[in-house]
Formats: C-alpha cells, structure tokens, sequence
C-alpha cells in the first residue's frame, strides 16, 4: 500500500488559505491522477476546512496556527486532516441544527452557521473530528482515471 502525504503549518490569516490550498492542490495534481472537476470538489473541500479552522476556530488570532495533513493512499483515497487551536465544537450538533434553504423561510432567518460542513460532508465519504472538536478529518475516494471521461 502506497501512502503519500503532505503537511503544512500556517498561522491563522486568512490571507495564507489561498497560499495552503494553492499547495495543496499541486500536492494531489502531483500524486494522483485527478479529473479536473474533480480538483474543483477539492479545492471547496480545502477552502472551506481551512477557512472555519482560521475564523471559527482560531478566531482569526495571527498567535494560533492551523495544522493540515493531506494523503493520497494508493492513488485511490485521500484524506484531508485539519487541526486548529481553538475550543472547538460539535458536529452533529452542527449537522442537526443545519436547515437548508426552504422557500417558505424568510431571507433574514436563514441558519448560516454550518453550510459550508455541509459542503464538506457532501462531497466526502467521512467527515468526522476529535473529541475536542478542533480537529476534522475528511476522507474521499478517488475516481478511477477512466471513470472521470464517462
């Protein structure tokens, strides 16, 4: 079995996500052989774990770091691991409590904290964390090369 990974350290600003996710899709264009709508599903799985890791997380305090981890096991599953410092929080509270859009709902009362783990959970396998809450990890499989022409 073949185990491939990256891992990056930044300190929470939001400015660094675009430099990390700019890294971290080289790091699968390198290692797989990945669609690119494909890589499009990755980019908004990195961009949003990285971005609620600095806000929510860390609360956009430049003194706190986010930790990642990316693998790609036998070019077939890939993972992403994104650890930050904050007091963290519960999924499936969040997951519960996540109403999507109904056109009976007014504008103004939306739920909006959540939809972007919603996103997340949508285009993977598994998301799950820690028991703290400050750490996700998102697991994906890869779409066979001659399954992404179909």
């Amino acid at each position: 079995m073949e185990n491939k990974f990256l891992q990056l350290v930044f300190t929470s600003n939001l400015q660094l996500v675009k430099v990390v996710e700019k890294e971290i899709l080289s790091f699968l264009t390198r290692e797989t052989n990945i669609s690119a709508d494909e890589l499009l599903e990755f980019k908004l799985i990195v961009n949003e774990l990285l971005i609620n890791a600095v806000v929510h997380g860390n609360k956009e305090d430049s003194s706190k770091s986010v930790k990642v981890k990316v693998g790609v096991v036998d070019k077939k599953l890939s993972y992403i691991v994104v650890e930050d410092e904050g007091e963290g929080f519960d999924i499936d509270r969040v997951f519960k409590e996540y109403t999507p859009y109904d056109e009976k709902d007014e504008i103004e009362d939306l739920y909006e904290f959540g939809r972007g783990l919603m996103i997340v959970a949508s285009l993977c396998e598994k998301v799950k964390q820690n028991q703290k809450g400050n750490k996700i990890v998102a697991v994906r499989r890869l779409k066979k090369e001659e399954d992404c022409y179909v």
